[in-house]
């Protein structure tokens, strides 16, 4: 009966394309393994079971998104150990079977997977599969993308990933490649300020934008959500702007109530990956603290339940033992790590701030032809030792006076010589003075490449920009919409991440 068997056969194959969505195409024919399925939950997150892995063997699994044809981005490639698989129950030891995700799919594509079974006194054993994803429609699509520069291959990278802190639409973080494509979503509703990619996962809050959250989670790739910390007990009511890398663990910026003092915005806490918390700073205190002893009045600069502050980034300075602290509406201040006193100012001497002799004395000289920063986002310690943020040139909301401004936006690098207490401009990008950022935006570099994020854009839109050596302009692609479309953005590495 061939007519028969031919159409069991059609179904069965039909069946598979269902479930399975994908089929091995190269699998060692004497190793057993083989792919259960391989299905996908989003445009950018799929799912495959292998079968044939004794447990007891198993060493690891990884998996490789083989790049589009044309891509400059280097391939999304991750490894399970079996520590993880075990912890995650994604080992069945009976049925032999695994099931892994995989994260960062193109969308409206169908992706080759490679993955490679790794065992104990056996080769390893690679199987492809095929992943056909659905179309992206949202922010950042490529429908949305405008093309300013459009990726020169000509102009290498040092980086190929970037987390974009995005607070539209219900969702949180977005990564995207450098050749302009969206490789994965947060989960919707925890679309918050500060966001940070540590250790193969997204550490961020529930404050979702705005609003109080007291809450810190950890956000794995594949969407799931874990809670870490609670920090109701700390007076803490909302969670703003950056998470960054500290000395030890992670610095995060909460609004907090400590006394019945309220505190918006002028707090850092170092925490580690299970949420405790390891140290803190209360610039407010630290900064009142040496007002008063310099025989200066702090009661009309520093005010409680105020945003007199307005922190947006912070950073440790390894070499100096330093954290170094942006604060849009003052300066960028260098406090001691351990005993948690000012160290030096960087800033527009033409703000409120310079008008306190007891704050003037810590200012640093500006050397001839370096320009300060005035509303700064983004420090951070480069691979060179010196100090870089984004310059917005915007002067400041809270006090009076408000101090200067710049006709564009820049980033900016600095030599900071504490022995001569001079800050010398080492490195700018002004990209032909075009582009003027009041608010939110960052810079950041890795080896001798910067990623530029000018969020707010005069001309309505935000501006993502990769500049490789020489400060050539390696892309630079917008979308319409300013500030909390895109309102920082950070290198990230998907490369060889291990779990």
């Amino acid at each position: 009966m061939p007519a028969k068997n031919t159409l069991i056969a059609l179904i069965a194959s039909l069946a598979l394309a269902i479930t399975a969505m994908a089929a091995p195409t190269t699998v060692e024919a004497a190793s057993g393994l083989t792919v259960r399925s391989a299905t996908v939950s989003s445009e950018f997150v799929g799912q495959v079971v292998l079968r044939g892995i004794p447990s007891s063997l198993l060493q690891s699994i990884s998996f490789t998104i083989v790049p589009k044809s044309g891509s400059t981005a280097k391939a999304i490639s991750v490894t399970y150990s079996k520590a993880y698989l075990v912890a995650q129950h994604k080992l069945a030891g009976r049925l032999k079977e695994a099931t892994i995700a995989i994260f960062g799919l193109y969308a409206d594509y169908n992706n080759t997977v490679r993955i490679t079974v790794k065992q104990i006194y056996r080769k390893a054993i690679t199987t492809t599969v095929r992943l056909q994803t659905a179309a992206y429609t949202g922010y950042f699509s490529a429908a949305t993308r405008i093309d300013v520069t459009p990726r020169n291959a000509a102009i290498p990278l040092d980086y190929s990933y970037m987390l974009v802190k995005h607070l539209y639409n219900g969702l949180g973080p977005v990564v995207l490649d450098i050749d302009g494509n969206i490789r994965w979503v947060g989960r919707p509703g925890m679309n918050s300020q500060g966001a940070y990619f540590w250790n193969g996962s997204i550490y961020l809050d529930n404050s979702e934008g705005f609003s109080a959250g007291t809450k810190l989670f950890r956000m794995d790739m594949t969407g799931a959500l874990t809670e870490v910390a609670d920090y109701a007990s700390e007076g803490v009511w909302g969670f703003h702007h950056n998470y960054d890398l500290g000395k030890v663990g992670l610095l995060i910026e909460p609004n907090i109530t400590v006394d019945g003092a309220v505190h918006v915005e002028s707090t850092i806490l170092e925490i580690n990956k299970s949420g405790t918390i390891l140290d803190r700073w209360n610039i407010t205190q630290i900064v009142r603290d040496a007002m008063v002893a310099g025989n200066d009045d702090p009661s009309n600069f520093v005010r409680d339940g105020d945003d007199w502050l307005h922190i947006n980034a912070s950073t440790y300075w390894a070499a100096k033992n330093t954290l170094v602290v942006s604060g849009r509406e003052d300066f960028v201040i260098g406090i001691g790590y351990n005993d948690k006193q000012i160290k030096w100012i960087l800033g527009d001497l033409s703000k409120a701030w310079a008008t306190y002799p007891s704050l003037r004395a810590y200012a640093l000289t500006m050397a001839p032809g370096s320009i300060a920063p005035i509303g700064h986002h983004a420090v951070s310690i480069t691979p060179d030792g010196n100090l870089m943020l984004f310059d917005n040139g915007y002067g400041s909301f809270a006090h009076t006076p408000a101090g200067d401004n710049h006709s564009y936006s820049a980033p900016r690098k600095y030599s900071i010589n504490l022995a001569t207490r001079t800050a010398t401009e080492v490195w700018n990008f002004k990209h032909s003075e075009s582009i003027f950022s009041a608010i939110c935006s960052s810079v950041y570099q890795q080896g001798s490449s910067y990623l530029i994020d000018y969020a707010h854009g005069n001309d309505g839109y935000l501006h993502l920009v990769g500049v490789g050596t020489q400060d050539r302009t390696a892309f630079e692609y917008t979308w319409a919409g300013q500030c909390w479309s895109g309102w920082n953005t950070r290198i990230i590495s998907l490369e060889g991440v291990r779990y």
